[in-house]
């Protein structure tokens, strides 16, 4: 069954109500399932912290203090990137903002003194945070203080975006589902509602398309056909075969980055090094349905998860922000070679 859209295709303000349903049954959901770790595992840990420090240390094993200002403030982005802090509580960060950058409006911090903003800190074990390195590979971390809202401070390592080209990225809005995943981490985690409010009422979203809206790859050729046997010789691992993704059942063939000095390289190369680490000859619709997490749908645990729309919505996710181009070049790095041969009742369309 489709959902049901309210609002005005062109608001401009977060409406929060209509994803509360799903995200509320998301939540119960991961509750059974999320990892939990021993109260006096965590407790023996915590006996050896440092504010001064950044992360603990302890019998040759690392703890990572990481405050989070986007996605990874909600429990179910972290979940669904295998994410399990041992600790979890709301902050605010002075002297510093909140900003939204690059091509898709994603978090970032600027100093600003006089200025704080608030987020949520998380203890995470190093492994996780390497891997969440990975993830964030447009960012690098620094180190900040963070105070939590007895007043106690502590330095954290937060996300701030890498320069391009000795410039800052530049401002955009960000989406209505960004914003939405951001606020509904802080209200999980307890953020302060003055600041949970100002991000509701007063930060300026791109609007939620309505699932007709939803972009498609187009110029697919027609009656060609490949096998997931086909698709999976084409991960990026043997020279000799091209690098192919499928989007949706559409087989995508990738054809090189553009010159280093394309407005979108940064982008397009991020996008190709995510692929060739993890994504390379694979039907990926249900992986973008994870990294990209829209709480107007179901939770995808897994491809079954994924209603005909759910798929538009991550082809659109796609083509919006990984295949498109800037300015007045429409060139991509990836073109349509055919379509995935269909080995189950879902649809592929």
């Amino acid at each position: 069954m489709s959902t049901i859209r309210t609002s005005p295709l062109l608001s401009n303000r977060l409406n929060p109500f209509l994803s509360e349903a799903n995200f509320k049954k998301s939540c119960e959901i991961v509750h059974t399932k999320s990892k939990r770790y021993d109260k006096n595992m965590v407790d023996n840990i915590l006996v050896h912290d440092d504010p001064d420090k950044a992360f603990i240390e302890i019998n040759k094993r690392t703890f990572i203090w990481y405050l989070a200002i986007g996605s990874m403030t909600n429990p179910i982005s972290l979940y669904l990137r295998d994410l399990t802090p041992l600790v979890s509580y709301p902050v605010k960060c002075p002297d510093y903002r909140l900003a939204f950058r690059d091509c898709c409006g994603m978090a970032d911090i600027e100093y600003c003194p006089g200025k704080e903003f608030h987020g949520v800190v998380h203890l995470l074990p190093m492994k996780q945070m390497l891997y969440l390195d990975q993830i964030e590979h447009i960012y690098k971390r620094i180190i900040v203080n963070a105070i939590d809202y007895q007043q106690c401070s502590h330095l954290v390592y937060v996300y701030k975006m890498n320069l391009v080209e000795q410039q800052e990225r530049l401002m955009n809005l960000p989406s209505e589902r960004y914003v939405d995943l951001i606020v509904k981490g802080c209200e999980y985690f307890g953020v302060h509602t003055s600041y949970i409010n100002r991000l509701k009422h007063e930060q300026p979203v791109i609007a939620r398309k309505l699932p007709t809206t939803y972009e498609k790859i187009t110029n697919v050729p027609d009656n060609v056909f490949f096998t997931n046997e086909d698709l999976l010789k084409h991960n990026g691992k043997d020279p000799n075969f091209s690098l192919w993704i499928s989007v949706n059942g559409k087989i995508l063939e990738y054809k090189g980055l553009p010159s280093d000095d394309h407005p979108d390289y940064a982008n397009k190369k991020q996008f190709y090094e995510f692929v060739l680490s993890c994504l390379g000859g694979r039907e990926v619709t249900h992986a973008i349905a994870r990294s990209w997490y829209e709480p107007m749908y179901k939770l995808p645990l897994n491809d079954d998860d994924l209603t005909d729309e759910h798929r538009a919505f991550a082809e659109d996710m796609c083509v919006s922000c990984c295949l498109k181009s800037s300015g007045n070049s429409h060139e991509s790095c990836w073109r349509p070679i055919g379509r995935l041969r269909k080995t189950s009742k879902k649809s592929q369309s």
